[in-house]
């Protein structure tokens, strides 16, 4: 997919390399220039980006600057291993941003316990809902518990599991809020390069979306098998807590928009810090131009206590749909797909669940399954939250078991 929007403002990193040459692999540059990483001991370990910047962004291409290529990459010590895991490696990896130009991203790879099978452990790229722009709202740093808790119970379930940090070194915005195919083609590369890190790893892997994650996923599902390189082997996906009607809600703004919940204001401030400053501010009013520069530097707690009682009308001064060009962006960026999966894919929707809009994700899930013998539609007759989350988390398990 070539990413949208188009104008996101690029480091001063190597000429734009048009198309994604996922089959044409290059040599690792994998000895190169390291510093620290902040690490969140007994939790979810994905990389901040570790990878020096001065070092990755002059002029002239270097070896290695190819979709999916490794940059770096060290172990993860013991001590700081999520539970479950056996060994971790943190590495930063080179993918196409939505600018149309290579970055470098970063991820971590951690293996279960136990004795791999013959084939190499099964991978599963965690396609975890975003906390932020800025480097520091990774799950390196966020310590979001329910990330904690889907990671450990992955690597319980024999997965090595892949969890990224999204943002891209020097760059200003991170597409997971703006792209979902953006964001699956960087899975996919973290994928590809961790099969460099790790080679004894599995060919075949999966995904797991959850939020805004869960949109990457959906896209995944559709686009994944014929745009992974040669030698990964792409089984299919899960999705929880769709973002159905979450374009509408953002292609929609305008200073009559009706309240929705602080999570959503924040999610949509930072959409907007993710567009184009010269696109979005003149649409802003200054409380909104105020939080998208917080969002620039803040991370999503910190963030939505500062948008307090702002209502997304309060955010701009002009509708969205004034800049016709920004409005056909958005639209395609944020596009969940309903039909023509090739792997296999279940969505998810439990009947009580604050974050969505309920109604809406029941009849997109039910749109998708009667679209495509790929879906299946998973719904949980039960108004008890705890019963419902362990209910899905049951169904995603034995979901995940069958694809491989």
């Amino acid at each position: 997919m070539t990413a949208q929007p188009r104008h996101i403002p690029p480091a001063a990193d190597p000429a734009p390399h048009r198309g994604r040459p996922r089959v044409s692999r290059t040599v690792k540059a994998v000895g190169a220039t390291v510093v620290s990483a902040g690490l969140v001991a007994g939790g979810v370990t994905a990389t901040q980006a570790f990878a020096e910047p001065e070092q990755s962004t002059q002029q002239t291409p270097r070896g290695g600057q190819t979709a999916g290529s490794v940059f770096a990459n060290r172990p993860v010590a013991d001590t700081d291993l999520a539970a479950g895991a056996s060994s971790g490696q943190q590495f930063s990896y080179w993918t196409q941003g939505s600018d149309d130009r290579m970055h470098l991203s970063t991820a971590v790879l951690l293996e279960p316990q136990g004795a791999a099978p013959s084939g190499g452990w099964p991978v599963v790229a965690y396609a975890h809902a975003p906390a932020g722009l800025a480097s520091q709202c990774g799950p390196t740093q966020s310590k979001l518990t329910a990330d904690v808790a889907t990671v450990s119970d992955l690597l319980r379930g024999d997965y090595a599991v892949i969890v990224p940090d999204y943002s891209m070194v020097g760059v200003a915005g991170s597409p997971q809020y703006v792209d979902y195919g953006s964001t699956a083609d960087g899975l996919v590369d973290a994928v590809s390069a961790a099969s460099d890190v790790e080679p004894s790893l599995s060919s075949k892997w999966a995904a797991v979306g959850e939020g805004l994650g869960a949109g990457a996923a959906v896209q995944l599902a559709q686009s994944a098998a014929s745009s992974q390189p040669s030698g990964l082997d792409f089984r299919g996906a899960t999705a929880t807590t769709l973002p159905v009607g979450y374009d509408e809600v953002v292609t929609g703004l305008s200073p009559r928009s009706a309240k929705v919940s602080a999570g959503t204001v924040t999610e949509v401030v930072y959409t907007l810090a993710s567009v184009d400053s010269e696109q979005v501010e003149p649409l802003l009013t200054q409380r909104g131009r105020n939080l998208v520069q917080k969002a620039r530097q803040v991370c999503a707690p910190a963030l939505t206590k500062a948008i307090g009682g702002t209502n997304l009308a309060d955010l701009v001064r002009k509708a969205v749909s004034s800049d016709s060009a920004l409005l056909a962006e958005l639209r395609k960026a944020l596009a969940l797909p309903s039909s023509g999966f090739s792997r296999p894919i279940m969505l998810s929707q439990k009947l009580v669940d604050d974050e969505t809009d309920v109604p809406a994700s029941l009849q997109y899930v039910t749109t998708a399954q009667l679209a495509s013998n790929k879906v299946a539609a998973k719904t949980y007759l039960t108004g008890d939250a705890r019963d419902a989350d362990r209910q899905e988390k049951a169904a995603q398990a034995d979901f995940l078991k069958k694809l491989f």
